[in-house]
């Protein structure tokens, strides 16, 4: 139950009304000091703190958390709620805190927080709120905010207020954050349970807990024979009555695919022994049963999980979501996994199979978890749970790249917009049809009533499928262009952007930030058949803006852009510098050297280098800009490549 349930009849009425009107709706909360933080903290220390001066403390707080909200509202083009329009007499401060926490529940998509936020009592609540929902947190610049950077600033508050404040009030105010940021360290890092659980148990607490696992019945050896220990069977109460040869016939015909698989293990051994998979006949998985239990192996018959049904799997650990398709969790093993923020990879994978995806377990624990396109498991759901252990927390970091096994499965640029629209950059409304699973839609609305069809092939491949502004048939372009199946993914029908101007930036490989573009539209110039042009000083600000904030989260990124004279948005978006430098477009050493006129075009160009004899470079004839895709295909490629003098 709501804690605003248990409120005031006004906090019901505002929650109420929040309800009805954002439901469905991603909310940015935007979390920042109005009573205390920094200000308050500097009235303290200068001894100023009259009724007049907190309360203009209080007002300038208001005004610099409003002009942010608006900010934000332009760059994001998204909901945002602060909280410091909402004044009501006679309310505590724990009235507001109630009904933030209540917003933050259940309806931001992210809570950003206020420069000096970790000053704040309020702000410190919501941080802690905000992370026991498992909900993105960041920078007002739009940088991940982790729970290990969260509590490092509030102990930096703390020491700051004790060391630099000789006010009782300053002190009370440190001890304050003291006692909060040792809550949250306790919470989310130390909890760790006194024993460890068999893997039918393990499986059947998190039953317990509300999450979905995949229908199962385990068996004890009980003189050679099985016997009963849990089961979980959509619309079936156990019965110690039942007998073994019962269970796995109900289990067989409520199992999604009509199989089931039997894992055999020693209780307090982490180590699975033997593994039987997809068994359909009702003897056959009887009778390796009650084999695997004359040899005092414990049992667990699962329904079987087809892994290759378009969904992930995949392992939930501290901060780190790792996952793949084709794959038990496993995975994780394996090179070519998805590597996220814990946040993001859940809002990520519930963007693409428009599904939630509960996994709120504490951050000190493993999860291993699958997603899939069709409810599967004893609760009819979208995700499965398989394995779960307690362990002492570690402060892991995702290793954010691209290409993947999901990336490829999307799409290479697909794939890296789903990443810019998750990390905040401006990425349009964007719909994808998806070869193995459903459409599903992310980003935001441009305001621009034109659908461009894009194509998305596994990876990057420079100019070589068609992009349509205006709609055409999706399928018949796959069809077309990629007849096999084995090239393009997806087809990516994306809202328009008034194109003022048009261009991409990359970086160079001695670090130099390159931004080209030209007024209008961008194909020609990403053709190679046109030069880049000076850009307006707004526009040029605008990009280094989104480069910054992609770069913090990223390091060196590359991306094509279209201005459409009020924001900036992002087209393409991937990861990395080039080879690029002052001489050369691709370094490299070569026997012998052909010219190419860049008048020929990219097919032609294509053609040549799919052609090039051994130890072989190319000097390029004419201009070209360094972001076009004559020079991606030739970076991609690696292609010794220069430009003639």
């Amino acid at each position: 139950m709501s804690k605003v349930s248990e409120q005031k009849p006004l906090q019901k009425e505002v929650a109420r009304a929040w309800d009805l009107a954002l439901t469905g709706t991603p909310v940015l909360y935007l979390s920042g000091p109005i009573t205390t933080g920094k200000r308050f903290v500097d009235l303290l220390r200068a001894r100023q703190a009259s009724t007049e001066a907190i309360e203009r403390v209080r007002r300038e707080n208001i005004d610099e958390l409003l002009a942010a909200a608006r900010q934000l509202r332009l760059q994001r083009n998204s909901v945002v709620v602060e909280p410091g329009s909402l004044e009501v007499r006679d309310w505590s401060q724990s009235d507001y805190h109630t009904l933030w926490e209540h917003l933050i529940e259940h309806h931001a998509s992210a809570v950003v927080f206020m420069p000096g936020w970790e000053y704040s009592i309020g702000c410190t609540k919501e941080f802690g709120h905000a992370l026991r929902k498992d909900i993105r947190m960041e920078t007002l610049g739009g940088n991940p905010l982790s729970r290990e950077e969260g509590i490092a600033l509030l102990r930096a508050a703390e020491l700051d207020l004790r060391s630099n404040g000789d006010s009782d009030r300053l002190l009370a105010l440190a001890e304050e954050l003291r006692s909060l940021r040792q809550g949250l360290a306790i919470e989310t890092s130390s909890y760790v349970v006194s024993h460890a659980k068999r893997k039918d148990e393990s499986l059947d607490f998190l039953a317990k807990q509300g999450m979905n696992v995949a229908q199962f019945v385990s068996f004890s050896p009980e003189a050679g024979k099985p016997y009963l220990a849990h089961a979980r069977i959509c619309d079936w109460t156990p019965s110690t009555k039942t007998s073994s040869r019962d269970l796995i016939r109900l289990l067989l015909e409520r199992s999604s695919d009509g199989l089931v698989n039997i894992r055999s293990f020693q209780p307090h051994d982490a180590q699975s022994r033997e593994f039987i998979y997809g068994l359909g006949n009702i003897d056959e998985a009887v009778n390796a049963v009650s084999r695997l239990s004359r040899e005092g192996m414990h049992t667990i018959v699962n329904e079987t999980i087809d892994v290759h049904d378009g969904g992930v799997s995949g392992v939930l650990m501290g901060g780190v979501m790792e996952f793949s398709p084709d794959d038990t969790p496993r995975c994780v093993e394996k090179p070519g996994t998805a590597s996220l923020p814990r946040g993001i990879g859940r809002e990520l994978l519930a963007a693409v199979y428009s599904v939630p995806i509960d996994l709120a377990v504490p951050f000190a624990t493993r999860l291993e978890f699958s997603i899939h396109p069709r409810p599967r498991g004893w609760k009819r759901t979208n995700v499965l749970v398989w394995e779960f252990s307690d362990e002492r927390f570690v402060d892991l970091r995702p290793d954010v790249k691209w290409p993947n096994n999901f990336s490829r499965m999307l799409g290479d640029k697909t794939f890296g917009l789903l990443i810019a629209d998750q990390f905040g950059l401006p990425v349009p409304h964007t719909t994808v049809i998806n070869r193995r699973i459903a459409p599903f839609s992310f980003g935001r609305d441009t305001g621009w009533h034109e659908r461009w069809i894009r194509t998305a092939p596994l990876e990057q491949m420079p100019g070589l499928f068609s992009t349509y502004r205006g709609w055409t048939d999706p399928f018949a372009l796959m069809k077309t262009e990629d007849a096999a199946g084995t090239k393009i993914s997806s087809v990516l029908s994306q809202a328009g952007v008034y194109p003022a101007f048009s261009g991409a930036l990359i970086v160079s490989a001695d670090g130099r930030i390159i931004i080209e573009g030209r007024r209008g539209a961008g194909d020609s110039l990403m053709l190679g058949e046109t030069q880049p042009e000076d850009l307006p000083e707004n526009v040029v600000n605008d990009i280094h803006e989104v480069y910054r904030r992609a770069e913090a989260a990223f390091g060196p990124v590359r991306f094509e852009w279209v201005h459409d004279g009020r924001r900036l948005w992002v087209v393409q978006f991937h990861r990395g510098a080039t080879e690029t430098t002052d001489l050369w477009l691709t370094p490299g050493d070569a026997d012998s050297w052909i010219e190419f006129d860049v008048a020929a075009g990219l097919s032609v160009l294509r053609e040549v280098v799919s052609t090039l004899p051994p130890n072989t470079g190319i000097v390029l004839s004419g201009r070209i800009g360094l972001t076009s895709h004559l020079a991606d295909l030739l970076r991609k490629t690696r292609t010794p490549a220069r430009m003639k003098n």
